[in-house]
């Protein structure tokens, strides 16, 4: 008879945080939440691994706070009970998970967290725990950090392994999986069209505050039915997963932090320490249908999909909008910040997310909110080929100051999105004159020429990157008007510096110049002076240093 093993999740330490002390340490889930105004934050393995580790959370806190029929919070006032609170309600808490805690053992014989039990390859092979890691090389995964491989990857401890599953449920590749034994959908051992876990489809953004405590209650959504209907319920309250998959919407946002992408059965094993986990049986999961998520899903900025809306016949569909590899968080705060009533910016086709959506209405009301300092998390990854391989991570954190919450937001938003547009000009202009130095030194190469033009936007976009973030974090300090000038002044300080480099190594031809035509009847002679006098005349049309205030609106 095989051996039996148990290590229960919330009572075993598995949660790795930082301690408003400094301390790292690693804690069960109940003393995580029965600690979290003494936390920081938590520090996971990876940085994909924090939404879903904190979805989780939520998810447990929903439960504890609400009623054994319904999650909470229902209402404001029940959420603002919470927030006078100075920590968690403990009592609530603990009832809960001395409720449910049979169901987070995650070596339980019928009902492993997150698993399922005896879940079977039809081939019978198992595979290495690899598979479960972005920076392993096993199946499909592409190794982003480390060189190691299939035949000998290292065996995970039970909390390490507990935080790949929950990551795999929420960012595993696309494409073929193994066949389970007793899933009726397998076809010649394999199952097709997996779509990437849930996360893997979202560009993640997730405010978080100075202690785990404001980062839970910055994300602790009011549940109303439309949110979280009947049969809402996490994954741990409902029957014990098996095989068979399919096709489904999210009951509710419970069932949402807690999708099961995946069927999963971790494979322990004894070792000098107790034991350890080598091996895993990983097959297809529940599908989720994207483009119902729109109302449910808070922790994504949407798009309008007029192609989808055509496809699917309905009058208005919403997609999420993913983070580009490689761009600052800032550059794309369009969409992150822009409201309905910014029409005249970003138009309605853009949709902010419903977690800054319900911070801005708890600015509104409640005053000690200024005082909290909160950031902004921008996690992601993105696939190749088909989704079934995974080429880069993205994670970024920008400061969110409260003055672009609440009322104050007509006024403040103007002007970020007016900043991330200054840039963009200037990185724009700037490409042109890289583009236009390159031709008056007598290059024609459209590839060439593209490359010149890509390293002038990203010098310039490195360059604005760590002042952006300091003058973001300190406008509350600054009048709309100051904090506008500011940071045209600093925009048009980098680009000069820029292009003053960019003039002065242009070559003894480029200063000389040639003839190129710039329209079907017009030829010039480009030289490096012109193209100076272009970017200048360029730059201060869309800069101007003293602009009058009806210009921005």
């Amino acid at each position: 008879m095989p051996e039996s093993y148990t290590f229960n999740l919330a009572d075993e330490p598995w949660l790795p945080c930082l301690r408003a002390d400094g301390a790292l340490v690693t804690l069960s889930l109940r003393d995580l939440l029965l600690q979290a105004h003494q936390i920081q934050d938590l520090v996971p393995d990876s940085p994909t691994q924090y939404p879903p580790l904190l979805r989780l959370i939520l998810a447990v806190v929903h439960r504890a706070v609400g009623t054994d029929d319904h999650p909470g919070p229902r209402t404001e006032e029940e959420w603002r009970a919470l927030w006078d609170m100075d920590r968690l309600p403990a009592d609530r808490i603990t009832r809960y998970l001395d409720r449910v805690r049979d169901r987070f053992d995650l070596f339980h014989d019928e009902a492993p967290f997150a698993q399922a039990a005896g879940l079977r390859a039809r081939s019978g092979e198992t595979k290495t725990i690899g598979l479960l890691i972005p920076y392993v090389a096993a199946g499909n995964n592409v190794p982003l950090f480390s060189a190691a491989r299939d035949a000998d990857p290292p065996p995970l401890s039970p909390a390490e392994a507990a935080r790949w599953l929950v990551h795999a449920h929420a960012w595993d590749t696309a494409a073929i999986k193994t066949g389970a034994e007793g899933d009726p959908q397998v076809k010649y051992g394999k199952t097709t069209g997996n779509p990437t876990g849930p996360l893997g489809q979202l560009g993640v953004l997730i405010p978080t505050g100075p202690t785990l405590r404001h980062t839970l209650l910055c994300n602790l959504r009011i549940l109303t039915s439309q949110i979280s209907g009947s049969g809402d319920a996490p994954l741990w309250e409902r029957a014990p997963l098996g095989p068979q998959w399919r096709e489904r919407t999210p009951a509710g946002l419970l069932d949402l932090y807690t999708w099961p992408s995946r069927r999963i059965r971790l494979i322990p094993e004894p070792a000098d320490d107790g034991v350890r986990v080598r091996q895993v049986v990983l097959c297809a999961g529940d599908r989720l249908r994207l483009h119902e998520l729109y109302g449910i899903e808070p922790h994504c900025a949407w798009r309008r999909s007029r192609p989808q809306e055509k496809k699917l016949g309905r009058a208005v569909v919403y997609m999420p909008v993913t983070h580009r590899p490689g761009r600052q968080l800032w550059r794309g705060l369009g969409p992150i910040l822009a409201r309905e009533t910014l029409t005249g910016i970003i138009g309605p086709d853009s949709k902010v997310p419903a977690m800054l959506e319900q911070l801005a209405d708890h600015a509104d009301t409640i005053e000690e909110l200024a005082g909290v300092p909160l950031r902004l998390r921008g996690i992601g990854m993105t696939y190749g080929s088909q989704s079934a391989v995974i080429d880069e991570t993205y994670a970024d954190v920008l400061p969110l100051p409260v003055a672009l919450l609440g009322a104050q937001e007509s006024v403040w938003e103007p002007v970020v999105l007016d900043a991330v547009r200054a840039a963009e000009a200037a990185a724009r202009h700037l490409a042109a004159l890289a583009a236009n130095l390159a031709k008056a030194a007598g290059c024609d190469d459209d590839d060439l020429l593209n490359a010149r033009r890509d390293q002038a936007r990203t010098r310039l976009y490195a360059d604005l990157d760590h002042p952006f973030r300091h003058w973001l974090a300190r406008i509350d300090d600054l009048t709309p008007r100051a904090a506008r000038g500011e940071w045209r002044g600093t925009v048009r300080e980098s680009a000069w510096q820029i292009a003053d480099e960019l003039i002065g190594r242009a070559s003894p031809q480029a200063v000389r110049g040639r003839n190129v035509e710039i329209s079907p009847k017009k030829t010039v002679r480009l030289t490096s002076a012109l193209a100076e006098i272009w970017f200048r005349a360029a730059l201060k049309k869309e800069l101007p240093s003293d602009a009058p205030e009806e210009m921005h609106g």
